[in-house]
């Protein structure tokens, strides 16, 4: 019941405020928008099934993807659903949670004949079970038993539950035993010391063992391996810390290109990181791509994500977006202030004619690289700013 019980409150209440995250983010352009980007073959197949129903008949694909929402205004919200129901639906959890729940009442079926069958009561007499005695073999479960539920309430209150995280929670229960005999070859005669181990090694996470697994197997590694070793790009950004990076790799995700290209919203369910921080953190790659370790030095002036950069754009080439007064910036002020990030970025550089010069040009064309991608697109409508500010 304790390992059960927070699970079937997740899939009654969490695993809908957690769909209710995305879709209070993802609205109507900046839901299109997102479906354009990373579901663009499953936005046409959609919309052609539309067309086949008695709707308008599109020439092409560019016309399809810039007209169907002024004649199916719902078709996003349907594709998106059914995308997330296939992706991350409550039907994902039925396998992994009955093999948590078989695997729970095997151990603990185990635990309680060892405690109530003749000599096996005895804790120092060896069971049948690999030779252990009882207080180890109970003290393992209990340990994999607390581990399992904690972790698990701890990413209920997260919503970061994912499926995968209930099969890694039967491998935990499943593996309780092999490592009561790990804890039982340790080299002491103390049995106390042994159950201690016992109870200690099982309450560890799976990633955890296999981490000082590793660092026992590379124990021998020489010096030159050691400082050969690649620096982490995402440690770069900001926000961004080491239990970060560990959630992000665990994804493949290593580098500020992949962070750039990722999609935001399954990379927000497998991490269990809040979607708008994804966002934030898939802005602030796309500049890095471009400006590399220097975009730091753009943080002092607000231009160190995409969206500033998209609406100083907008409103160089006389673009004003919705509800922008139209006379809040004139264009000498916007071109003061792509030569205060053309300093910042040239800072270093050797003082010339030539870096006054050509520099706020090559600022201001990889500001338009930077506001014509897809991506920039699509986050300047999920997360545009106050036009107050």
């Amino acid at each position: 019941m304790l390992v059960g019980a927070p699970l079937i409150a997740f899939l009654c209440l969490g695993w809908y405020a957690r769909y209710d995250e995305f879709r209070n983010s993802l609205k109507n352009d900046a839901l299109d928008a997102y479906l354009k980007r990373f579901w663009s073959k499953s936005l046409l197949k959609t919309i052609r099934y539309a067309e086949q129903q008695g709707g308008p008949v599109f020439t092409s694909d560019t016309e399809r993807l810039s007209q169907f929402p002024a004649h199916w205004p719902t078709l996003g919200d349907r594709l998106f659903a059914n995308i997330y129901h296939d992706q991350y639906g409550l039907w994902v959890f039925v396998p992994p949670f009955l093999i948590l729940l078989v695997v729970t009442y095997a151990i603990t079926a185990v635990a309680a004949w060892l405690c109530t069958v003749g000599a096996c009561a005895s804790g120092g007499t060896a069971t049948c079970i690999f030779g252990l005695g009882t207080s180890m073999i109970v003290s393992a479960i209990a340990g994999a038993l607390m581990f399992v539920v904690s972790d698990s309430v701890l990413n209920i209150r997260r919503r970061a539950l994912n499926a995968s995280d209930v099969y890694w929670y039967s491998l935990r229960l499943f593996l309780a035993m092999p490592l009561a005999v790990v804890a039982a070859g340790a080299a002491t005669s103390n049995d106390s010391t042994h159950v201690l181990g016992a109870f200690a090694l099982t309450t560890m996470p799976v990633e955890a063992i296999i981490k000082a697994i590793r660092r026992v197997a590379a124990f021998n590694l020489n010096q030159s391996e050691k400082v050969d070793s690649v620096p982490d790009e995402l440690i770069q950004l900001n926000g961004v810390t080491k239990y970060v990076t560990a959630s992000l790799h665990a994804e493949g995700i290593t580098s500020i290109e992949q962070m750039a290209t990722a999609d935001p919203v399954t990379l927000s369910i497998r991490t269990g990181f809040p979607f708008r921080f994804m966002l934030r953190l898939g802005s602030q790659a796309i500049v890095r791509r471009h400006f590399g370790s220097d975009a730091s030095k753009l943080l002092p002036i607000g231009l160190a994500d995409v969206v500033p950069i998209y609406l100083l754009i907008r409103m160089l080439d006389g673009n004003l977006p919705p509800g922008f007064p139209a006379n809040a910036l004139t264009t000498n002020d916007l071109e003061k202030i792509v030569e205060a990030a053309a300093k910042c970025l040239f800072s270093d550089a050797p003082a010339g004619p030539d870096t006054t010069t050509h520099a706020p040009l090559i600022v201001k064309m990889k500001f338009r690289q930077i506001a014509a991608e897809e991506y920039t697109t699509m986050l300047a409508r999920i997360t545009p700013l106050d036009p107050a500010l």
